[in-house]
């Protein structure tokens, strides 16, 4: 396995790929590792902590990666067609989505971003709007709130987390942001462009983001969003390139799903490596009896709950726990819903088998929900309204955001 890998980007995906296969059994090969942000890769899902006041930036650095076969190039890989790689893997992530913006307005995406917002908050800013209601404009919402900063969330959709929560469930959520002092503006679309922006000291941009497919696109590699990829994770333009994590057109979310891209883009890149042949030009690697023929992206499947699962980092704010799993909006087949509590619940069956579940206020139930999803195979409850009403036996805490 003497294959040349190069690796662009450093966040979750990219640093568990260059981990796995640094560890990879007879890996004799090289590791040229591009990296676009100064000091060492860190995980970007626990930057809300960080507001919060629970992390320090030392804290959510990621394992120091050391290894003679593993070359850092603190920049950014600038073109696909001048490296030279037997085996590429793009895990360059992505950009905030920025509207028309003002000069007291910063994205919440890097390590210096949050920065950038504990500084201005250092600095006496006491008001802060948060755009976006989305997962992470919720959960900068509630870290902020807890810093006892009032806090204004902004939101062009209908009702917060609106890719996954139906309406009811959302007011649910809504009435208990408020309860903390969190003031909930949905229907509003900011931007400086239009005079619609926020009366603050500080506004955070959580408007969502865009993968980035640069590369990919000068390369000639398919893409629509995100880069076209396989289930493993495999370009069907080129068959030793690979794209994992938040630049991959391939429904994943968040950091158990950027994961669980760089573990099966390492098993197949092992695989392959052992086959490979170096060119006699000294080019790049032929493929052995692998045939280099572009085919369709196979289909990735999603209903596992580590690839299209939500849970929310509430940071102490009463009912405002949220955990979606399976298929987002779908429709429920049993609903259980506490106004007063301000607890909803709803499971939607497939026959008997549970296929996905929302839970707003009591996310109890969300551990075992998640096996039951995962594991179509597990026979399904005889009662499947148990799996709602019996939380279980472990904390829900180990259920996190994925």
């Amino acid at each position: 396995m003497n294959a040349r890998i190069v690796v662009a980007g450093a966040g979750l995906a990219g640093h568990e790929f260059v981990r796995r296969m640094l560890a990879s059994p007879g890996f004799e090969g090289t590791v040229t590792w591009h990296t676009a942000e100064p000091g060492r890769p860190y995980n970007r899902v626990l930057l809300t902590d960080l507001l919060a006041g629970r992390h320090t930036p030392e804290a959510i650095s990621l394992p120091a990666l050391a290894d003679p076969r593993l070359t850092y190039r603190r920049t950014p890989l600038g073109s696909i067609a001048t490296a030279a790689f037997d085996f590429l893997v793009l895990a360059t992530g992505a950009d905030p989505v920025i509207p028309p913006v003002r000069g007291n307005a910063v994205p919440l995406r890097t390590l210096n971003d949050a920065r950038t917002i504990l500084r201005a908050l250092a600095d006496g800013a006491r008001r802060v709007a948060v755009v976006g209601g989305g997962p992470l404009g919720v959960e900068t919402a509630c870290a902020l709130a807890r810093r006892g900063v009032r806090v204004d969330l902004v939101h062009r959709g209908p009702h917060l987390l609106s890719r996954w929560l139906d309406a009811e469930s959302a007011a649910l959520l809504t009435d208990s942001l408020s309860t903390a002092g969190i003031t909930v503006r949905c229907g509003t679309e900011v931007s400086a462009a239009t005079g619609t922006w926020p009366t603050a000291d500080l506004v955070v941009l959580a408007c969502g983001t865009r993968p980035r497919v640069s590369l990919a696109r000068a390369a000639g590699l398919p893409f629509e969003r995100g880069i076209l990829v396989d289930a493993d994770g495999r370009s069907p333009g080129d068959p030793r390139v690979f794209a994992i994590g938040d630049c991959a057109e391939n429904g994943a979310v968040g950091a158990f799903a950027a994961l669980d891209d760089a573990r099966r883009a390492a098993v197949k890149v092992s695989e392959l490596a052992q086959y490979s042949h170096p060119s006699p030009t000294g080019g790049h690697t032929t493929l052995g009896n692998i045939v280099p023929v572009c085919q369709p992206p196979k289909e990735v499947p999603t209903g596992s709950f580590t690839r299209s699962a939500l849970r929310l980092r509430t940071y102490d704010v009463p009912g405002a726990d949220v955990a979606v799993l399976g298929r987002p909006l779908a429709d429920p087949t049993i609903q259980l819903t506490d106004q007063r509590r301000r607890t909803r619940k709803a499971l939607t069956l497939e026959g008997d088998a549970p296929i996905a579940a929302a839970l707003v206020g009591d996310v109890r139930a969300a551990p075992a929900l998640a096996r039951a999803i995962a594991d179509p195979a597990t026979p399904p409850p005889s009662v499947p309204l148990a799996l709602l009403t019996s939380p279980s036996l472990r904390d829900a805490a180990g259920f996190d955001r994925v």
